[in-house]
């Protein structure tokens, strides 16, 4: 029986990490947020009862209490932030690595432009001396730009980890491949059968919102229609993936026929059967780009072929049954790593 061993961030590591991660993504934005809701409300009393809380191409364009900003500014630089540390830490796990960080400088950046944004919207009018405040694009730029500042700052403030290297996950068979043979390993990844009902679903309630608002003419179906084709477009080449492990070395392709990947056997360096956090290491599910650059098709936690390219960062499959694929291909590579037998010896004619 095959003992599953995940590759776990060390225990002293993922504390720091952890402490780090909550110090950049929760008590940042309470500070950010609290700052400017104390500033806000010091203005409340010079405010005129309503203000511009929305500005279009051609302006301002919607109006609203004063009291909005401070609420806004909470909900977005607070409870947002909030609630992707919270996610972050329940799917990462043991799982510590570049996505977990990430998401820790993006929630203390989502806080300084939601603090930038607000403050700025109403500094604006205040210190207008028209009855229609100038536009917001000023405003705007400088907000992104407290972004990215305050998100490089935290990712910089939180620590590099490297998980330790996972045992690698044994083959339930033993795989050997005589010279001159070819055996062919195939296999079907797809998303867990909960995740592919909740799509299908919310495609169905999508069709049935496009076709009642481009039936009865209600305004923006055709947008609501587009959001249908682009979900099943997804859906088509996301979900489900073909793999085959053959001589000539690994191929993947979607259902559908794309995106597909080939892997020569002459590219491949290794392969390994290891288990993989989906969202510790990847940042979710899918056809994936990690932070360290390593790709993958990502659809679920568990056993996956991990290929080490030529000059490449290692291509991952999540699979039932990588242990044997892995243990297959690698056979393969051992194969054509074999010195070619001497041949026999002709001898000579001597005189």
């Amino acid at each position: 029986m095959t003992t599953h061993d995940l590759t776990r961030t060390p225990p002293e590591a993922l504390r720091h990490a952890r402490r780090m991660f909550a110090i950049v993504a929760v008590l940042m934005p309470a500070l950010l947020t609290a700052t400017g809701t104390v500033v806000m409300l010091a203005w409340m009393p010079t405010m005129p009862e309503l203000v511009v809380t929305h500005w279009g191409p051609n302006g301002a364009d919607g109006y609203g209490p004063a009291w909005t900003y401070p609420w806004l500014l909470i909900g977005i630089g607070l409870l947002l932030p909030v609630l992707m540390a919270v996610v972050t830490l329940a799917l990462a796990g043991a799982h510590w690595g570049g996505a977990a960080r990430l998401m820790g400088a993006l929630a203390a950046g989502l806080a300084a432009f939601a603090l930038s944004t607000s403050l700025g919207s109403l500094t604006l009018q205040r210190v207008s001396e028209e009855s229609t405040p100038p536009g917001i694009g000023g405003v705007m730029a400088l907000s992104f730009a407290a972004m990215l500042v305050v998100g490089a700052l935290a990712w910089a403030a939180q620590p590099r980890v490297r998980p330790a290297e996972g045992r690698t996950l044994a083959p339930r068979h033993v795989v050997q491949v005589a010279d001159g043979e070819r055996v062919v390993w195939l296999g079907t990844t797809s998303m867990p059968r909960a995740a592919l009902i909740a799509v299908v679903v919310m495609l169905l309630a999508l069709a049935a919102l496009a076709v009642f608002m481009l039936g009865t003419g209600v305004d923006g179906g055709w947008i609501v229609g587009a959001s249908v084709i682009i979900v099943a477009l997804a859906m088509a080449t996301a979900t489900a993936f073909r793999v085959r492990v053959t001589p000539e070395g690994f191929a993947a392709r979607a259902l559908v026929g794309w995106p597909r990947i080939v892997i020569p056997l002459d590219e491949i360096e290794s392969v390994r059967a290891v288990d993989i956090s989906p969202f510790g290491e990847f940042g979710g599910w899918g056809w994936r780009i990690a932070v360290d650059g390593r790709t993958g098709i990502v659809m679920r936690s568990g056993p996956s072929m991990e290929i080490s390219r030529r000059g490449r960062k290692p291509f991952i499959v999540t699979i039932d049954g990588a242990e044997d694929a892995a243990a297959l291909l690698q056979a393969y590579l051992d194969r054509a790593a074999a010195p070619a037998p001497n041949a026999p010896d002709q001898g000579g004619s001597g005189s």
